[in-house]
This record gives structure tokens, C-alpha cells and sequence, in this order.
């Protein structure tokens, strides 16, 4: 992969990264579990075990694990660090706390590095194995598509928080380019 496309993609996935990191710290503990659609989307047993829902905690979980799996390809097995290893097919198992999300989206910043730093044309042409919900669909535009995702939710739960009244920090903008980054 060029230098200058591992760059762009990595600068992507920071940005998409400390938008979520800013929208799950600015997250009141009143809010934590409150859910974005209560309607559609309650916070509950999900059918085939573990939890299922809107709230901030649940969407910010989501949002990583959706990443952390992702960029396994499921060319290795999904292992997600202690304690967010408490799913049941990937839904969690119980409430995530502030501090345990922001320590997961920490090891999925490390995995965004490591994944990229180690990819290569062939690996981003490699199709995703059968296994994998975007299974035949090239590693490589996954992976340039999963900030998109995480912007999604870390938008929702930042919109949820400022209707709330709660104030948020500014949206974390790029460092500044120049030829040497």
C-alpha cells in the first residue's frame, strides 16, 4: 500500500477515533444508560443472548466491536481485550462502564496501527472469507469503510448528549497537514 494512502487512512480512523473517545467521556453518568430510541431500539436481552439497544454505552460498544472485528478480516479470531470479552456472538453481556470503553477504544487504536502498518496491496485485495458477514467483499474497502461506522454512532450519541443539554467539546478536528505528515 502507498505511504501516502496508510497515512490518509490512518488519519481517517484517528479522527473517526477521538470523535467517539470525546462522545463517550462527555457522556453524563445520568445518560450512560439511557437510550437515544427508547421506542425502537430499548436496551435489553437481545434474542440469542447478551444486550441489544441505543443507549450511549451500548452504541459506543457496538461501534468498537464492529472495528476491533472487522479489522480481524476474521482471517484471525476475534478476541476482544478483558473485560470487553463478555459478549454472547457479539452483543455484551452486561453494561460497560466509561472507563472500560475508553480502555477498549485504546486497544482498537493500537489494532487500527498494527493493521495498517502491516497491510499490503495483496492483503487489502484479499477477499473477506465465508465466514464473515461481508464475506467475497476485498479486506481493504472494509476497512476504509469502518470510520464511516464509528462516525455514525459517535455523531448519534453527541447529537443525544447536546438535545440533553449536555455541552460537549468541539468536534476533534485534524492536526495540521503538511508534506512531512
Amino acid at each position: 500500500m502507498t505511504d501516502v494512502f496508510a497515512q490518509s487512512l490512518t488519519s481517517t480512523f484517528e479522527t473517526a477515533l477521538r470523535l467517539m473517545e470525546a462522545a463517550i467521556a462527555d457522556c453524563s453518568d445520568d445518560l450512560w444508560q439511557t437510550d437515544l430510541w427508547p421506542d425502537e431500539a430499548p436496551t435489553g436481552p437481545a434474542p440469542h443472548g447478551g444486550l441489544h439497544g441505543s443507549a450511549p454505552w451500548f452504541l459506543g460498544y457496538h461501534a468498537l466491536s464492529c472495528l476491533d472485528y472487522d479489522l480481524t478480516g476474521d482471517f484471525e479470531p476475534w478476541t476482544p481485550p478483558r473485560p470487553c470479552d463478555e459478549n454472547t456472538y457479539g452483543f455484551p453481556n452486561r453494561v460497560f462502564t466509561r472507563p472500560e470503553l475508553l480502555r477498549y477504544l485504546g486497544w482498537c487504536r493500537d489494532r487500527v496501527r498494527r493493521t495498517i502498518s502491516t497491510m499490503t496491496e495483496g492483503s487489502a485485495a484479499r477477499p473477506l472469507p465465508s465466514t464473515h458477514r461481508y464475506h467475497g467483499t476485498a479486506f481493504g474497502v472494509v476497512v476504509g469503510n469502518i470510520p464511516c461506522h464509528v462516525v455514525e454512532h459517535a455523531a448519534q450519541i453527541r447529537q443525544f448528549l447536546t438535545a440533553a443539554g449536555v455541552e460537549v467539546r468541539p468536534m476533534p478536528g485534524d492536526r495540521e497537514f503538511s508534506a512531512d505528515t
